[in-house]
């Protein structure tokens, strides 16, 4: 009398169902300092080759006269991320914003670099800050331009925040100061309560 019995099957037909991440669904762009340059001319913002600087250009907000206000940066780590995320939800994240960083050598102590290359290699761009200093932020990608803005205030660095309306920018410095910028005089009075209202008298507004 015969039996039969059951054969295996593989296990590897039913884990054909898992989806591995891709690169191909992340959008970010990372810039050289020529082409941000570019970018910010086409949408009317200055830039200028600081004197002394050995790298690319920087963006110029204080040639124009935009409505700026002024805020102290806080000193407590959950405070910075809060802030980065209050300052981004300021700007119109359509179609795109330009994040771009400077004078991030200022405090070497205070930083830590290979944090934010691997970063950068999540979106795989391999090349050092230096060479690519500016990131375009797609609207969906909102978590991780507040992640960019976060470090810079962790890391004490420049960074400018960029609309490609050509109407605000946020930017905070290295030394630990900001500011948010606008073209409308109305936007720039709004904000500017909001800020007293969240940072208290650590702010303050000022016309450029």
């Amino acid at each position: 009398m015969s039996t039969c019995r059951r054969v295996a099957q593989p296990r590897a037909a039913a884990q054909s169902h898992i989806v591995r991440p891709s690169f191909e669904t992340r959008t970010m762009r990372f810039l050289t300092y020529a082409e941000s340059a570019d970018w910010c001319s086409r949408r009317g913002y200055p830039t200028r080759q600081r004197e002394g600087y050995i790298v690319g250009p920087e963006p110029d907000i204080q040639a124009l006269e935009f409505p700026r206000v002024e805020f102290a940066l806080p000193t407590d780590s959950g405070r910075k991320v809060w802030l980065a995320r209050f300052l981004y939800g300021l700007v119109d994240p359509s179609p795109e914003l330009l994040i771009w960083i400077g004078d991030w050598a200022v405090w070497p102590s205070g930083q830590h670099m290979p944090l934010f290359a691997r970063f950068r290699q999540a979106f795989d761009e391999h090349r050092p800050l230096i060479d690519a200093p500016g990131h375009l932020i797609a609207p969906d990608e909102m978590e991780d331009g507040v992640s960019i803005l976060t470090m810079s205030l962790f890391f004490f660095w420049d960074c400018h925040v960029l609309t490609a309306s050509g109407r605000d920018v946020v930017f905070v410095s290295h030394d630990e100061f900001g500011w948010f910028a606008s073209r409308d005089v109305a936007a720039a009075g709004s904000v500017g309560q909001r800020l007293k209202d969240a940072l208290g008298e650590d702010s303050s507004s000022t016309a450029v």
